[in-house]
């Protein structure tokens, strides 16, 4: 099969507009990944899953357990299927690229019964893609299988630290070192800290040892004493180095050990203020474990959140949990870095705030706030004659934008503006046409809804398709 052909009959197979009969032969007719496609549309059709969960086939059955626009009830059909690996496709669920497209998740109570699978990779592939309930993590943490509770600490890395703490003296090794590596520990005794700190290859890896490391005043002592600017910029960021070393290292030579002095929460901002710190527009700033492990302390966010620091207002916004006080506040932030991380982080990110930060952010990411139902609609026609093709390409997501002006730009210097005016119903139907045969934009144009039942028979017959 041409590629052109084989990239037309995957954009079919998404089209929102393909009947069911079509769906049902590219399904039954066409072979490898692109019977998958049929399952990433929006709205699976019934009868398409009926097919699908009887299939000989367990590649097909396999589609729909990870199919992104199958609903969790129509993946759990497949939660009893008789080979393994299927049910472990379903637990895993689908992998869904980009923040705010998330799968519908499975009914509990099959999650539950996934969490009792007689496979044992069933049981470390539950949630890897897909949230489960809390009671089911807590289950696979139980597992009696190694594999198992360390897949389930892989899984769930926003897990209080309540949850993890137990398994730091599980008594499998592997499961150990992923209970530490959530909770940001370094498990060991002083001496053998110290020797993991020698043989670490580089300076990063020297300093996230130290960073995690369980600190007695004799091993932060003989640490400190190093004289290694990574060794102190980690004891800068450890919880338990004791205050006679924080405020020795507040006034470092180094600046990004004095950045990591202020970030410590335990300060209070006049003490953090007297600390000679920067925080550039561009400098990424990592959370620490003890950031990801509190995202639910209401008084600790509010600290971080209300701080003239730009880095602890960032690691705020990490945070779902932050009440509309604090959200409008970030919203509001100087630091563009905290309003982009209030978009990624926080389900109520304000609609205006999600439009501006994809117009302005440099990042890959821009666009995965699209779906996000408050991001808004009206007015973005305006956009069109924008020199960001990012930008232009928002005009489809205007109700009011014309068939002309979406016509208009179906002839658009970039590529991927003519892909999402090709997707666009109200594309006139001729130059949906043209684009099905233009090599930059076929697979687009086979998923327009305003495309002719001729022009998808020709798709199949053309694919070989009966």
């Amino acid at each position: 099969m041409k590629r052109a052909d084989l990239e037309r009959l995957d954009g079919l197979a998404r089209n929102p507009a393909a009947p069911e009969s079509v769906l049902l032969r590219i399904l039954t007719g066409a072979e490898g990944p692109v019977r998958g496609s049929v399952f990433e549309r929006d709205g699976v059709p019934e009868s398409v899953c009926d097919v699908a969960v009887y299939h000989p086939d367990r590649e097909v059955r396999g589609y729909l357990a990870v199919g992104r626009g199958a609903s969790g009830a129509q993946r759990a059909r497949l939660a009893a299927d008789p080979d393994p690996w299927v049910r472990s496709r379903v637990a895993a669920g689908p992998e869904v690229h980009g923040r705010w497209r998330k799968a519908d998740p499975l009914p509990d109570e099959v999650c539950a019964a996934l969490a009792r699978d007689e496979d044992r990779q069933v049981r470390a592939w539950l949630g890897m893609f897909v949230p489960v309930p809390e009671e089911v993590r807590a289950l696979l943490l139980a597992d009696p299988e190694a594999k198992v509770r360390e897949s389930a600490l892989y899984h769930w890395r926003r897990a209080p630290i309540e949850a993890v703490r137990p398994l730091l003296d599980d008594p499998d090794p592997t499961v150990r070192r992923a209970a530490a590596q959530v909770a940001g520990v370094v498990l060991g005794s002083p001496a053998e800290i110290l020797e993991q700190v020698a043989a670490a290859d580089s300076g990063w890896g020297r300093r996230e040892i130290v960073v995690g490391a369980l600190l007695t005043d004799d091993l932060a002592d003989r640490l400190y004493a190093t004289g290694d600017k990574d060794i102190r910029a980690g004891l800068a960021a450890n919880r338990g180095l004791p205050d006679r070393l924080v405020t020795a290292l507040a006034s470092d030579a180094s600046p990004a050990v004095r950045l990591a002095v202020s970030l410590r929460p335990e300060l209070t901002e006049e003490r953090r203020a007297a600390i000679d710190w920067h925080v550039g527009p561009e400098d990424r700033i990592l959370p620490p474990a003890w950031v990801m492990q509190s995202l639910t302390d209401p008084v600790l966010m509010r600290a971080c959140a209300e701080s003239a620091h730009p880095g602890m207002r960032r690691f705020a916004a990490y945070s779902p949990h932050l009440p509309g006080d604090l959200v409008a506040r970030l919203a509001a932030d100087e630091d563009f870095v905290v309003r982009m991380l209030l978009c990624e982080n926080h389900p109520a990110a304000p609609g205006d705030l999600l439009l501006e930060t994809l117009l302005a952010s440099p990042f890959i990411t821009r666009f995965d706030q699209l779906p996000q139902p408050q991001f808004p609609r009206a007015g973005l026609a305006r956009f069109a004659e924008s020199e960001d093709p990012g930008a232009r390409l928002l005009v489809a997501r205007d109700p009011e934008a014309p068939a002309e002006l979406i016509e208009r730009l179906s002839h658009d210097p970039s590529a991927g503006v003519r892909c999402v005016m090709a997707r666009d119903a109200r594309l006139p139907v001729g130059r949906l046409l043209e684009l099905l045969d233009e090599p930059e934009t076929v697979g687009a144009a086979a998923e327009g809804p305003a495309l002719p039942l001729t022009a998808m028979e020709a798709i199949l017959a053309a694919a070989g398709i009966p």
